[in-house]
């Protein structure tokens, strides 16, 4: 034969295999599924909002997808849209608000699709987010301070602060030396101190704040999601007994979670204080509209905890008025 075409004979014997290698590999299921994943940016500030894309190509019908409890604490889930360009592929964006403040990994993210040989699940891949700061070069609030130098030592300021603390020691001596000489004249009654309820508090402080048409400059923004930030803290410190005011808001969220509180209250707490942070430490400078959603949040977390916290203000209640009647019988035995 022909080398020639004993070559081509060959050729295209192999071509008809690898055909039909090719379609018996498409004919089994599940094997032309195929998940990408996309994301708009390589890089956030906090508050930035960017898009996270999810695109399935296969025959099956797809029946579940990330929800908003399925992304990191760090992201926020702002909308959510499905695009179905054809029977074999579907799409998925996500708008996302980044509140980080360093880098970020989305983890892979569950795809479930149906068929009719059952259920299949794909993962989508990590995608790696790098944070980038809001800082100007020359804000020098948060720069590393200067070299201490060395002073010649002086002895002139410790005696006046010597002479300060004998004056001041002085008169605290004389006042209280007259505490107790009107304590030793007249024994008043004890008037126990009323019970503050932690509810009705929030409600005054949130009742207080400014309204937002009268917010013009970043200064009252930011005094403004300073208040309202801080009368969430103090709510938890005072309810659920963990140091709010001193701690980030991942800290609280982890704090509450160990205590077993409610997935509605530590949601809504998270949605509130990092929408505050933004605006104190990211220097945000939020819309009027921003402030008004912000403040709505905060009454949504006064409606959820004014259910969810009853049982726990009762007992802080009882234990508040057994101490108050303790003191009172505790004078009651001092004067006889």
């Amino acid at each position: 034969m022909n080398p020639y075409i004993k070559e081509n004979l060959i050729v295209y014997a192999t071509a008809r295999y690898l055909t039909l290698l090719i379609l018996l590999l498409l004919a089994i299921p599940g094997f032309a599924q195929q998940v990408y994943t996309f994301v708009d940016t390589d890089s956030l500030s906090v508050g930035d909002i960017f898009e996270y894309t999810i695109v399935v190509d296969g025959r099956e019908q797809l029946i579940s997808y990330p929800a908003e409890d399925d992304f990191e604490e760090e992201v926020e889930l702002v909308n959510r849209t499905r695009y179905q360009v054809h029977a074999n592929r579907d799409s998925l964006v996500y708008q996302l608000q980044f509140f980080g403040t360093e880098n970020l990994t989305l983890s892979r993210k569950s795809i479930v699709l149906s068929s009719a040989d059952g259920d299949t699940t794909l993962l989508t891949n990590q995608v790696p987010i790098f944070f980038k700061t809001l800082l100007a070069e020359d804000d020098e609030e948060f720069r590393p301070l200067k070299p201490i130098f060395e002073f010649a030592r002086s002895l002139f300021p410790y005696l006046l602060i010597l002479l300060i603390v004998l004056v001041a020691g002085y008169f605290i001596y004389r006042y209280l030396q007259q505490q107790k000489d009107k304590r030793d004249q007249v024994k008043t009654e004890y008037k126990p101190v009323p019970f503050n309820d932690p509810l009705k508090q929030l409600r005054e402080e949130l009742e207080q704040l400014r309204s937002v048409d009268e917010l013009s400059s970043f200064s009252d923004f930011e005094q403004y999601y300073i208040q309202l930030g801080d009368s969430i803290r103090r709510y938890l410190k005072r309810v659920h007994g963990i140091p709010a005011l001193e701690m980030t808001t991942s800290e609280i969220t982890a704090s509450l979670k160990k205590e077993f509180t409610s997935a509605d209250v530590i949601n809504i707490t998270r949605k509130v204080l990092n929408s505050a942070d933004m605006v104190k430490f990211a220097h945000f400078e939020p819309t009027k509209e921003q402030a008004d959603a912000t403040l709505t949040k905060a009454n949504t977390f006064l409606e959820i905890v004014s259910q969810s916290d009853v049982e726990t203000i009762d007992h802080l209640r009882q234990e508040h008025e057994k101490a108050e009647s303790d003191k009172s019988d505790n004078q009651i035995s001092g004067q006889k």
